[in-house]
């Protein structure tokens, strides 16, 4: 279990004026088979080396404040809203939006290789050799080639970025020696952070009394139920879930994405993975609505 603070002020209403008028005020705002969800960031070093493979165009306003439009796409015969796909901040900084809102630290899928081939330029010295390996790893036919190259290694949007350089080639100014990629073109590609759902394991009652008893803290503490992949592979254990359909359906597909970041093959491998303990009777859920 971990525990963590949350800062929100917990001060008895100053009308309550029986005990159990000052005890509802004090309620936490969870109950027993709720879910606390967490958007987590990346690191300020890995946003640092995500920025200095980008092209220069794009590093120089890493700290300029952009403004990002919706645009209109076309989707059979109508046109509708959309924000590149993504739910990017209308005003923010590149670098900002790198720290909280774009999961660089996740592995590329095939389509972003293939979408990622056009930005080659082909005046770089392996431009073309880049923009053909690019393609290669996409294709369905190169999907153990994908396996070793992404799954295996672990390579993720930095690495990406970094191993395929022609995509930051920039020359002189010349024709054909810009770089392809704009920053539009990059928000567009980015996948966003998924909020990690996690079970909380602490008694709503119990901790109203442990918050209490510190005077001077604003907010409650709760604890969250983690670790589950080093108890599933390392320790060869059991999970059984239980609790409100909602948060079941949550905890069960944050395990297989979690399980899916460390497996050769991915999500897939996951969900056989939890199938086989289901049938051995060491993953069960006991959910209700």
């Amino acid at each position: 279990h971990l525990r963590i603070h949350v800062e929100q002020p917990m001060d008895p209403s100053p009308t309550a004026t029986t005990n159990e008028q000052q005890q509802q005020s004090q309620q936490l705002p969870y109950q027993a088979g709720d879910i606390a969800t967490i958007l987590p960031s990346n690191p300020a070093h890995l946003v640092s080396r995500f920025l200095s493979v980008l092209p220069h165009s794009i590093q120089s306003i890493a700290d300029t404040p952009i403004r990002i439009q919706q645009r209109k796409q076309k989707s059979h015969s109508n046109f509708q809203e959309s924000s590149l796909n993504h739910p990017w901040p209308e005003r923010c900084t590149l670098r900002g939006l790198l720290t909280h809102c774009a999961d660089i630290q996740s592995l590329p899928e095939r389509e972003d290789l293939y979408s990622l081939n056009v930005y080659c330029n082909q005046n770089h010295p392996q431009g073309k050799d880049q923009r053909d390996k690019l393609i290669s790893l996409s294709e369905t036919s190169g999907a153990a080639l994908y396996g070793d190259y992404i799954i295996r290694e672990k390579r993720n949007w930095v690495d990406l970025f970094y191993d395929f350089d022609a995509v930051r080639w920039e020359g002189s100014g010349t024709s054909g020696d810009v770089a392809l990629m704009t920053i539009s073109h990059l928000l567009t590609m980015l996948p966003s952070i998924t909020p990690r759902h996690f079970s909380i394991a602490s008694s709503p009652s119990y901790m109203v009394r442990q918050t209490a008893a510190l005077e001077s803290k604003e907010g409650f503490d709760v604890e969250l139920c983690v670790a589950v992949v080093d108890h599933i592979l390392e320790r060869n254990g059991a999970v059984y879930i239980a609790g409100g359909s909602k948060m079941a359906r949550a905890v069960r597909e944050e395990i297989v994405e979690a399980l899916g970041s460390v497996l050769e093959g991915g999500e897939g491998d996951a969900k056989k993975l939890l199938n086989k303990l289901k049938r051995k009777g060491m993953f069960s859920i006991e959910a209700w609505s």
